[in-house]
């Protein structure tokens, strides 16, 4: 199958709120309301957990629009079929600590979260995201692209940071690991 990939932009802003505000997450019910907005915050879990579905689709939606969110959206000719949270390192505020000494003063990517609609899972959508991801991220100068996949996925709920073969078969390697946690870098 031939699926294609755009940059999530103000002109398909609707359709990624669309897609990810009609999936169903029971697998993860607090995923409902995420609108990948959790690694932009540094809140408290509990403040977090505070923040409602709606709260978090209108910031997306207006982070989207000033520029400041960006990532990929997969189609099935006009069927939205994923998504991938892709933007500069220093933007994902909640892991910011932690990468930022394994990046040094680096211009690094991120790729943090992928979403891909049920009946597409398995067939190579997130490795389209990730070779776009890569590639826009190689034009805008990046020198490197940081992905946190997880070592053993036990459950569906944590494939959500991607596999790590994905990841090493475009040459990204093992920097650092924190439990489960691989920390992976491909530079540029």
């Amino acid at each position: 199958m031939s699926y294609t990939v755009k940059a999530v932009t103000e002109d398909n802003k609707e359709i990624f709120a669309e897609f990810l505000g009609n999936l169903d997450f029971s697998h993860a019910p607090h995923w409902a309301t995420c609108f990948c907005r959790f690694y932009f915050t540094d809140c408290s879990q509990e403040e977090w957990m505070r923040r409602t579905g709606e709260d978090n689709r209108m910031e997306a939606l207006q982070e989207i629009k000033a520029g400041h969110m960006k990532g990929y959206l997969a189609f099935d000719n006009d069927k939205c079929i994923g998504w991938c949270n892709a933007d500069n390192a220093d933007k994902f505020i909640r892991i910011k600590e932690y990468i930022n000494p394994l990046i040094k003063d680096e211009k690094a990517g991120c790729v943090t979260c992928y979403v891909i609609h049920p009946d597409y899972r398995r067939q190579g959508v997130a490795r389209l995201l990730l070779k776009q991801a890569i590639t826009d991220f190689k034009l805008q100068k990046f020198n490197s692209v940081i992905a946190m996949p997880v070592n053993s996925v036990q459950s569906s709920e944590l494939s959500y940071r991607g596999s790590m073969n994905m990841y090493a078969e475009n040459g990204f390697t093992v920097i650092d690991k924190q439990d489960s946690v691989r920390v992976m870098k491909l530079d540029l």
